[in-house]
């Protein structure tokens, strides 16, 4: 469907599941993008005791209930990433600020093994470093560690280094998803956020209370399979909606009709497998005599692309590595279906491993590390999540996942998150302060209509095109970064854009580097749809029996094809490309 081009997204869909339709709690069954097994298992056992919303809404309509409001508060559901950090922005401003989470305090407990370690770029850190202080300097010297590029594994025995960006001064970070969440909590705790864990909300929640501001949340308060209570929140005051891919906020919204969505599940799910950390002189980075540079593998992205099924993994503080293994959920021979933990899937498994991953296996500990964590470790769900309308009046608004979670294979599902929050504080700004700070005059339902309606249209656009890309970006990892010709079109591209940084980036720098300058992921896809043809025009004239040599001929060429197709793109977009950096 797009570029590098023709991309079918049905193709990653389960068989019985149609491209853009909607898969309901009970359809979705046994997996969703909303529940842990042990709530799949909890909402099973209330499905067969026929408890209804309708019950479940009776229900509340008893509980105890609770105000909280008033022009300068604002609460959020959500205590993950995009909603602590949307707290901290809001904090900053003078707003009071309330956080419901359905479970317990992240930072009173470990990981649980199942969490894609987050590439985290400048695109969604320049939300950290708008606030100021130490926070940005502190997350990159405390909690990050520097991804230049791909390190690629080929099956024939091949390590290759593909360069982000340009140069050295660009690159990513590779940073745990739960050490940050943490990191940003404790930031809006010492900010003065009031924080209510334990609180799952219900999709009987009333978003069609009177007014252009203000609803009815019902919640459960207490852990799943203890005895929980039920508490009405009745809000004189706006909703930020930051409650992940499940949002109960959206699937509320959907029941009021106020919106509607789609849920796209891939038919592939993934597994942790850790590496611990190498041992002196095990380096397995990329050390240049195979082609191209050399790259420590602490500062790569590794993978191991193998067609159907590819080994991810990017390093930690520790010198350890987080890897990721994506295939089929379900199949008789290579799926996670197959590799069950019994004789006869364990016995599946070690083949697969010895026949794809040999080369990694010592890196994790032995074939038999490996085979445990494939059989053992629980599967992650991928999909995704796309809405039609994010925010109604001065009432709510949805960002972050609960509005378009995104597949993890762009590594822009939390930038693009943090660059929602960025544009909530810009035109909070514009609709509802005076001078970065809270106005209480300003803070109207109508202001807060504005603001939210302004969110909506500026980034809708963008988060649909990332992704798209994401789901591109699956392909190109699983099955391109192995094909010789494509990893010469990358080192053409290169080429370019250190040839001619001010009118020529890849893709995947304007993407990660871009946000300013009109650099928008929804511009980013467009000229990269361009910018695809003439790579692959520049690809054949340079790629001859497995070498690549791009002369002055070449270079004229693309500068001509750049002046006459890319430049004129530019400036119809309105894109600066100098603003693309780190």
């Amino acid at each position: 469907r797009i570029a590098i081009q023709h991309f079918d997204r049905k193709r990653l869909l389960p068989k019985d599941q149609k491209m853009g339709t909607f898969l309901s709690q009970q359809e979705a069954s046994p997996e969703d993008l909303a529940n842990t097994p042990a709530e799949r298992a909890a909402a099973a056992a209330a499905a067969a005791s026929k408890q209804s919303k309708q019950q479940e809404a009776e229900a509340f309509a008893n509980a105890e209930e609770v105000t909280i409001g008033g022009k300068d508060h604002i609460v959020i559901v959500g205590a993950g990433l995009v909603g602590a950090l949307a707290a901290v922005v809001l904090l900053q401003k003078g707003f009071k600020v309330h956080i419901f989470e359905r479970y317990q305090d992240i930072r009173s407990i470990p990981s649980v093994g199942r969490s894609i370690n987050l590439s985290v770029t400048s695109r969604g850190l320049r939300a950290i470093k708008s606030l100021g202080g130490t926070l940005y300097d502190d997350i990159c010297s405390k909690l990050a560690t520097k991804v230049m590029g791909r390190i690629i594994h080929m099956d024939n025995g091949k390590v290759l280094f593909q360069r982000y960006g340009k140069d050295d001064t660009e690159h990513n970070y590779s940073i745990s998803r739960i050490d940050l969440n943490k990191f940003l909590l404790d930031a809006a705790a010492n900010a003065g956020a009031e924080l209510h864990f334990d609180h799952a909300m219900s999709e009987t929640s009333d978003f069609k209370t009177p007014g252009a501001t203000g609803c009815c949340l019902h919640f459960k308060q207490g852990q799943p399979g203890s005895e929980q209570k039920l508490l009405r929140v009745k809000l004189e005051c706006p909703l930020i909606a930051c409650d992940g891919a499940g949002s109960r906020v959206r699937y509320a919204m959907k029941n009021a009709g106020l919106t509607s969505f789609t849920e796209d599940l891939l038919t592939r799910g993934y597994k942790e497998v850790l590496f611990p950390k190498p041992e002196p002189g095990k380096d397995f980075g990329a050390d240049g005599k195979d082609g191209g540079e050399a790259c420590d593998s602490r500062f790569g992205l590794h993978i191991w692309p193998r067609g159907d099924h590819m080994l991810m993994a990017l390093a930690n503080r520790d010198g350890s590595f987080t890897g990721t293994i994506y295939m089929d959920n379900k199949g008789s021979e290579e799926s996670f279906e197959a590799f069950s933990d019994t004789p006869e899937g364990r016995t599946k498994c070690e083949a697969f491993c010895k026949k794809f991953y040999t080369e990694a296996a010592p890196h994790v500990g032995g074939l038999d590390a490996l085979v445990n964590q494939i059989v053992r470790n629980p599967t992650g769900i991928l999909g995704t999540v796309r809405t039609e309308t994010w925010a109604v009046q001065g009432k709510v608004l949805l960002i972050g996942d609960s509005c378009h979670a995104m597949v993890p294979f762009f590594g822009q599902g939390c930038n693009c998150g943090f660059e929602d929050a960025l544009w909530l504080s810009k035109l909070l700004d514009k609709h509802c302060c005076e001078n970065g700070r809270i106005s209480l005059e300003k803070c109207t339902p109508e202001s807060f209509a504005a603001c939210f309606a302004a969110v909506e249209a500026e980034r809708k656009p963008s988060a649909d095109a990332i992704c798209d890309m994401a789901l591109e970006n699956f392909l190109e990892m699983r099955d391109k970064t192995g094909d010789v010709k494509f990893q010469a079109m990358k080192k053409v591209e290169n080429r370019l854009e250190n040839t001619f940084p001010e009118k020529f980036r890849s893709r995947y720098a304007m993407v990660c580097y871009g946000g300013e300058g009109n650099v928008s992921y929804a511009n980013a896809k467009a000229l990269g749809v361009v910018q695809a043809t003439i790579l692959e025009k520049l690809c054949d004239m340079c790629f001859h029996n497995g070498d690549l040599a791009v002369d002055d001929k070449a270079l004229a060429e693309a500068e001509k094809l750049i002046d006459q197709l890319v430049v004129p793109k530019q400036k119809e977009l309105g894109m600066d490309l100098s603003t693309v950096r780190h």
